[in-house]
């Protein structure tokens, strides 16, 4: 039934039961006898009065109606991905409160869509990412066993042949276990807790990297300095990117310290080109020009803390202004400080 129909009919029954209890009530009060001709003026009364309730209750259902009409409208157009906010004036209370949460659904629904479809297109190009860089160690091995078994290897060419299938092998085994990390750090269970930062970066984070003999790594986070945050998630976001200074700095410094709220890793190093200050934390992407396969990485380190990052609600950026080395922000996603 309708909320027009609904209203209607509920009016039409109210208004007819209040008519009669008004009438015979009036009756009592004045303790007048009610004639047979009273009575058919009380009948009278309520049957000319009935066009009049069902009149105003159906405009009053037809008002409701169109409000109903116009949230279920805005119902179908969020599930059809419409997310349209809606912003004309009401001045029905609860009709307020309900466009006002279908506001806040559709923000929220159109944020996560909008998530997942980035994730989608992450997820793709690692895919065809993975397939092409699986595929040549693959072609490798295959090739060579099919020559051994064709005998054009010589005894003395075998050793080396082997040599080079293992380190193939080596190098399809690192490239599946960063892609099952690049996997797990998509999934959303966090367990924050508040961690003093000097300590963890001393103890779980400087002490576990050797750094080359011309490179110090040096802790400037005093020792209020806290973060809410998953300690695994952390530890492993700050060790990917020492790891990442290390391989790109020759001498000088790698230090860790807040800056304006974000927890900043900073580097002496050869830097980033800003032009790829963005495409760094794409799967797959590698600064290295070079592109050798066993030296430099898959790249999906970057990837995978940006990951790690997002799920603590927090942003991992690359400061392009910063022109003495390469500089990585690790910041909330709503810009908020974190405790210095």
């Amino acid at each position: 039934m309708s909320v027009k129909k609904l209203l209607l009919i509920s009016y039409i029954i109210a208004g007819l039961l209040i008519s009669i209890f008004t009438a015979f009530m009036t009756f009592y009060i004045i303790d007048v006898p009610i004639g047979m001709k009273m009575f058919s003026k009380i009948v009278m009364t309520i049957i000319f009065t009935l066009p009049l309730i069902g009149i105003v209750s159906y405009l009053i259902g037809s008002y409701f109606s169109k409000k109903f009409i116009g949230i279920k409208n805005r119902l179908f157009q969020i599930a059809n991905e419409d997310f349209t906010l809606y912003n004309r004036e009401e001045h029905i209370g609860e009709i307020v409160d309900i466009h006002q949460t279908l506001n806040s659904v559709a923000m929220q629904l159109d944020k996560s869509i909008n998530e997942l479809k980035e994730k989608n297109r992450e997820l793709t190009w690692m895919v065809h990412s993975f397939a092409h860089d699986f595929r040549t160690p693959l072609t490798i091995i295959q090739g060579n066993i099919e020559a051994i078994e064709d005998d054009l290897i010589s005894q003395e060419e075998l050793p080396t042949v082997l040599k080079k299938m293992e380190l193939e092998t080596n190098y399809m085994n690192e490239l599946l276990s960063d892609v099952l990390c690049f996997i797990q750090s998509m999934k959303s269970v966090v367990k924050k807790e508040d961690i003093q930062l000097k300590e963890f970066i001393d103890r779980e984070i400087f002490a576990l990297i050797t750094p080359p003999k011309r490179v110090a790594l040096i802790n400037l986070i005093n020792e209020n300095g806290t973060i809410a945050f998953t300690k695994t998630d952390l530890k492993k976001i700050l060790i990917n990117l020492v790891g990442n200074s290390i391989k790109f700095t020759e001498q000088g410094s790698i230090t860790i310290e807040l800056q304006n709220g974000a927890l900043v890793v900073q580097d002496t190093g050869i830097g980033i080109k800003s032009v790829e200050c963005e495409k760094i934390f794409q799967p797959f992407y590698t600064v290295d020009a070079s592109k050798n396969r066993l030296k430099s990485g898959f790249g999906l380190g970057l990837a995978i803390a940006k990951n790690l990052a997002q799920k603590n609600d927090y942003l991992l950026e690359c400061d392009t202004a910063y022109k003495n080395g390469c500089k990585i922000l690790l910041q909330k996603e709503n810009y908020e400080h974190i405790d210095s």
